[in-house]
């Protein structure tokens, strides 16, 4: 049996969402051909949000990458 190892950043990595708006990386997804999405948080204002992204869509401020296997 073989075992598989992707690299995917770490909950609690700092990420710039937009020019002006930084957050965290809250949790991590896993899907079907490696697809990784990210769940990152952030305050607006007083209130807290968080959304889904891609890599792509994301800016790694601080991180370092985990490898993880399954």
């Amino acid at each position: 049996m073989s075992k598989n190892t992707i690299d995917v950043y770490g909950i609690g990595s700092q990420v710039k969402l937009t020019n002006d708006i930084f957050g965290v990386i809250t949790g991590i997804t896993i899907r079907g051909d490696n697809h990784i999405t990210y769940e990152c948080g952030w305050w607006n204002g007083r209130s807290y949000d968080s959304r889904w992204f891609t890599a792509k869509e994301i800016e790694i401020s601080v991180a370092e990458k985990c490898r993880i296997g399954f």
